[in-house]
Parts: C-alpha cells; sequence; structure tokens
C-alpha cells in the first residue's frame, strides 16, 4: 500500500522497477546556490528523464520567480515547473562566486526556492498548488512553510492522484 505511488508512475512510463541507484524521483538540495551556478546541477538531473525532479535551495533574484519559471520551461518543455520562493536574502552578502546579474530586477536582494519539475509524459497538465493550511492557523504557521514547502496535487495519465511535497 505504501508503495502504491512508486507502482503508478512505474505503470504510467511502462517502467521496470528501479534499483537503489536510479529512480523515477531526483531530490537534491544545491545548498542555497544561485541560479546561474545551479543551472549545471539542474541540466544533470533534467537528464536523467525521471517523473519528479525536486531541487531545494536554489537563490534566485527578488522579482524573477517567473522568468525563472519561463525560463525553465523553454529549457526543459518536457516537464511542467513550480516554484516556492521563500522570505528575503541579502545576494550581495553571498560568496559562492555566483554573479547575479544586473537586469533591472535585481535590487540586491533574493529568494531561496524550491523547484519541482514534473514530466508531463507521466503527469496530467492540471496540477494544483496545495495551501496546507487553515485559515485560522495561516497567520500563525505561515512563517514556518513560506517558500519552504511547495506542496502540489497532481493525476497521473494513469488517473492516480499523487501528493508530492517538496520540502527545504
Amino acid at each position: 500500500m505504501q508503495w502504491q505511488w512508486q507502482w503508478s508512475l512505474e505503470l504510467c512510463q511502462r517502467w521496470q522497477l528501479q534499483t537503489n541507484a536510479t529512480g523515477n524521483v531526483i531530490s537534491w538540495s544545491l545548498r542555497p546556490l544561485g541560479i546561474h551556478a545551479a543551472q549545471p546541477y539542474i541540466a544533470q538531473a533534467m537528464r536523467k528523464k525521471v517523473a519528479i525532479v525536486m531541487q531545494q535551495e536554489i537563490r534566485i533574484p527578488r522579482g524573477s520567480k517567473f522568468r525563472v519559471q519561463r525560463d525553465f520551461r523553454r529549457k526543459y518543455p518536457q516537464y511542467k515547473c513550480f516554484i516556492a520562493a521563500g522570505s528575503d536574502i541579502d545576494l550581495v552578502a553571498d560568496t559562492d562566486s555566483d554573479q547575479v546579474p544586473s537586469d533591472g530586477y535585481n535590487d540586491g536582494k533574493g529568494y531561496i526556492t524550491a523547484v519541482t519539475f514534473l514530466h508531463k509524459c507521466v503527469f496530467r497538465p492540471k496540477t494544483l498548488v496545495v495551501d496546507r493550511h487553515k485559515p485560522r492557523e495561516k497567520k500563525a504557521l505561515e512563517h514556518v512553510a513560506h517558500g519552504r514547502v511547495l506542496w502540489l496535487d497532481a493525476m497521473t495519465h494513469e488517473e492516480e492522484h499523487i501528493s508530492i511535497i517538496n520540502i527545504h
């Protein structure tokens, strides 16, 4: 029963049971790494062509979430991309040598994100982003989950509902 989601993913792509070295889901924390420095690691994960790719702690400039999402759609058209952006951080103080371009959108602030990619051959287009808090709980717990939890309710082409939760 607990592995039903794995069986469902394997059925959708007619995949064989995977070993420890391979699988249908990749989850990778990029240690907060800037978007430009993270690109090779994102591309490496995407080349595996798995059903779900979840990456955490990618830094993006403030105001660039939709532009980054559009760039991901262009680079990886076989995937649907979802991004949860957390609280503001100071990009200028970071020292991972990732150069943040001065493009009019960057004011020295940014977000740490959780990014989830769903393969279009496995999942139907209508995926919902779930808000897990009831309205009365929202104010008390919002700071805990804001931008750190990306919860998706997805349906496979085989009509299996799957909850996908990406946490950083």
